[in-house]
């Protein structure tokens, strides 16, 4: 854990994260300029999301498994992103970086009505 918080300390301003019990959160700023409060557990295999539920272009909630929006069942009150394969030696920073890339094709969607798996393809 001391490696993994020296490289957020390193990448990300230090008021930009806080560790709250299992989990990390995150502030994600797109490069729309919206911000994100991205949440990642602190577990083996941990999964990572957002702090509320997104919703798609035609308003439709993204709190359940979709290959195309790359999602999984809702965790912590948010929409969980698949961010591909996790390893124990993935580092919390690559998993926030993969979920800011995320955040940026949803943003996509959002202008485009593309589904997320147009942007990025799946991994694993």
């Amino acid at each position: 854990m001391k490696a993994n918080k020296r490289v957020l300390e390193q990448n990300l301003p230090q008021n930009a994260f806080l560790f709250k019990d299992d989990l990390l959160l995150v502030a994600a700023k797109t490069n729309s300029g919206k911000i994100y409060t991205v949440w990642i557990e602190l577990c083996d295999n941990p999964k990572a999301g957002v702090t509320k539920v997104l919703k798609d272009k035609k308003g439709k909630n993204l709190d359940c498994c979709s290959g195309a929006m790359h999602t999984l069942s809702s965790r912590h009150g948010g929409t969980t992103i698949c961010y591909g394969e996790w390893s124990p030696m993935t580092s919390l920073y690559k998993i926030y970086i993969k979920c800011r890339l995320w955040l940026e094709m949803y943003e996509l969607h959002l202008e485009t009505g593309y589904f997320i798996d147009h942007y990025l393809k799946h991994v694993g």
